[in-house]
């Protein structure tokens, strides 16, 4: 406990045996931006570093700071809820999961219920930009009608997730939502129907969690958007380092330069002020790499700065997966692809349940040869969430692209659906060009040209990015076909 967080337990544990509650709560909002689920493991670090009577006074005064601790094997983390969650907010968006109802007979699913909503808590936790209320908060609403606003307010949390089962025979159906608290309104809902095998339990249920955990957590989740939404509307000098956080989700919609500086702007501002974030490091190096990748509002050595950043986030937060994946990325476009692969693997096996992370380090290991793994793990993503962005596609058109399936690959670029890039242009002008389709590829070549006048000076640079000189000379081909004059043997360089 000699590091940045350690610091702040101390001092919240200090301050809350004093009773300065105010204080306390500032030092135990601060450990928890650093180790979202401390609570789920700060038994096993006081029992590595303290004896056992001194453990338990720092234990207690942790408690009385209003960190919520269960036992040795807890694996979510809370702080007691006093206050309604629109009280809350300055402390961010608070997240409960009430116990999922059955109201049969079967021990089976009663199981099934209870361990679906643990397997959901301890999945939403490994999303450390979230604040989830544990699982021993909520068991006092099981077997009981919950007006959903009501346990909101008594548990501090913004939003709110129930589900019930119900068995036909040998049909199941799942249904799960997710509230929002302080409103009332329905953010999301689904049906899940499915076989029920009572010896295939655990097996439903490893199906299940990840898919519900990805559609509401991820990048493109339900909860990333709602609560970029609700701040969009302040400047980044009015953003706490957290804000900026949820802001820079906007950014992962809107793949837009304006976007960019604004999410950038807030992000930068962020590790001023609390430069032992580790998670707006991780945000940081994205934005940064995104300078050298799409070429939006480029400063001096981008992929430097975004190493940089993407180390301090991993050095800060070495068990979360949004640092690995900064890094990853970074590492990818540094052609370092041996240590990219390392970091890679790492962030996937840190949070398998985030879609967005699986397609986007699935894309890169395809990219960098890999073409059965990155394209497998993109598949995997696009059973995550059903509301993934259309950039999911792109690796599998490459891939169908780079096997001359030119029909197989337009059937992926029409999937792409993002108008506003670039790379939506280039992959439909090349296909269509490759096919003979001259008027559709026309068409793509002049939009293509509206977003990249000087396409043909640094096509090959800019695909050499990502690609391998076979497959970029590959892509040159297709735009030639679709009508656009590329000269050989430019010079490399970078868009």
């Amino acid at each position: 406990m000699t590091d940045n967080w350690g610091r702040h337990a101390l001092l919240a544990a200090a301050y809350g045996q004093l009773s300065e509650r105010e204080e306390a709560g500032k030092a135990l909002r601060d450990m928890l931006r650093l180790r979202p689920n401390v609570g789920a493991t700060i038994q096993r670090e006081v029992e590595k570093w303290f004896d056992p009577e001194y453990g338990q006074r720092l234990i207690e005064g942790l408690r009385k700071a209003g960190l919520e601790i269960g036992d040795r094997t807890g694996t979510s983390v809370a702080v007691k809820a006093t206050d309604s969650g629109a009280s809350r907010a300055e402390e961010g968006f608070w997240v409960a999961v009430l116990p999922f109802k059955y109201s049969g007979s079967s021990a089976e699913l009663t199981a099934l219920a209870e361990g679906l909503t643990e397997d959901i808590v301890t999945g939403l936790s490994r999303f450390s930009y979230l604040k989830v209320i544990a699982r021993s908060s909520t068991s006092r609403y099981a077997n009981q009608a919950v007006d959903i606003r009501s346990a909101g307010k008594e548990l501090g949390a913004r939003f709110v997730m129930e589900g019930s089962l119900r068995q036909a025979g040998s049909k199941l159906r799942l249904a799960v939502q997710l509230v929002d608290a302080v409103s009332g309104a329905h953010l999301w809902a689904e049906n899940y129907e499915r076989s029920f095998n009572p010896e295939a339990v655990f097996e439903l249920q490893d199906e299940l969690v990840p898919r519900i955990v990805s559609t509401i957590a991820d990048a493109h989740g339900i909860l990333p958007h709602t609560m970029s939404e609700a701040i969009r509307g302040k400047s980044a000098e009015q953003l706490s380092p957290y804000e900026a956080v949820l802001r820079s989700f906007s950014y992962a919609e809107r793949v837009t330069p304006e976007e960019h500086a604004v999410a950038r702007a807030g992000l930068e501002q962020a590790v001023k002020v609390a430069p032992s974030y580790g998670y707006a490091w991780a945000m940081l190096a994205f934005l940064i790499a995104d300078e050298y990748g799409f070429g939006f509002n480029p400063q001096p050595n981008p992929l430097e700065r975004a190493l940089q950043a993407a180390r301090r986030a991993v050095e800060l937060d070495s068990s979360g997966h949004r640092g690995y994946q900064a890094l990853a990325t970074v590492l990818f476009y540094r052609r370092e692809i041996q240590a990219f692969r390392t970091a890679a693997e790492r962030a996937i096996a840190l949070n398998p349940m985030d879609g967005c992370n699986i397609a986007q380090l699935g894309a890169y290991i395809a990219y960098a040869g890999e073409w059965e793994r990155g394209c497998a793990l993109v598949d995997q993503a696009l059973q995550l969430n059903p509301n993934h962005p259309g950039w999911y596609w792109f690796p599998l058109f490459f891939n169908a692209y780079r096997k001359r399936d030119y029909q197989g690959a337009l059937n992926f670029a029409l999937k792409i659906n993002l108008p506003g890039l670039h790379s939506t242009h280039i992959v439909l002008a090349a296909v269509y060009g490759q096919l003979g389709q001259r008027e559709e590829a026309s068409k793509a070549l002049q939009e293509l040209l509206k977003l990249m006048p000087k396409i043909a000076s640094i096509a090959r640079p800019a695909l050499g990015m990502r690609f391998d000189p076979e497959m970029v000379e590959h892509l040159i081909d297709g735009l030639r076909k679709a009508g656009l004059e590329i000269a050989d043997n430019l010079p490399s360089g970078t868009s």
